[in-house]
């Protein structure tokens, strides 16, 4: 396998999640169920096609060090699924429910999903193009996601001993807010091992 091809592989699969993201984005901040729903089940379907091929260069027992690559790769990427599913779930859930989060707190989400959009979108450019400077901004983006995170984590204890946040929002908050710095993470140890 040439890396080449490969990084054709990852790049077409970052591009396929980017879309998915922007529109379960769309669906939470609109509080439209379907659309959060659809968009996780377009996410499955992708990783969905992903298994064969994944499970075929697992198999082979003589790897060149493009296979390498690839499986030492797959371990981020497994970090970065779990995360958006997760972030998916909570967004479904919140929706469903017609759970309502206060203005702040969306604001806050949007901020985090911004940073965190920009990444994957910087990662997929940077694994088409190796670019350093990408690189050092998909890991400032990690680095203003905890930064915010962390602000924004003080705040919202704040909202909920006030009584402005009810519980069953704040565990919703809580969870999304940690799914995009898991996503986060492992969109920069993805980035480091290439």
């Amino acid at each position: 396998m040439e890396e080449q091809r490969l990084m054709r592989r990852f790049s077409d699969l970052f591009d396929e999640t980017i879309v998915v993201i922007e529109n379960v984005r769309k669906g939470f901040f609109a509080q439209n169920a379907a659309m959060v729903k659809e968009s996780r089940n377009r996410f499955k379907e992708i990783l969905k096609s992903r298994v064969a091929y994944t499970e075929r260069i697992i198999q082979e027992k003589d790897k060149d060090e493009v296979q390498k690559l690839f499986i030492h790769l797959l371990i981020p990427l497994q970090t970065v699924a779990l995360a958006i599913e997760n972030l998916m779930e909570k967004m479904e859930i919140k929706t469903d429910s017609n759970i309502i989060f206060s203005e702040k707190a969306l604001m806050e989400i949007k901020a985090l999903f911004d940073v965190m959009e920009t990444q994957l979108i910087d990662t997929k450019d940077f694994v088409a193009t190796k670019n350093p400077h990408l690189k050092t901004s998909i890991r400032k983006g990690l680095d203003d996601i905890k930064r915010m995170s962390d602000e924004f984590d003080l705040v919202h204890q704040n909202r909920l001993i006030t009584g402005i946040c009810m519980p069953k929002a704040s565990y919703l908050y809580i969870d999304i807010t940690k799914s995009i710095k898991n996503i986060s993470k492992g969109i920069v140890g993805f980035s480091e091992m290439i």
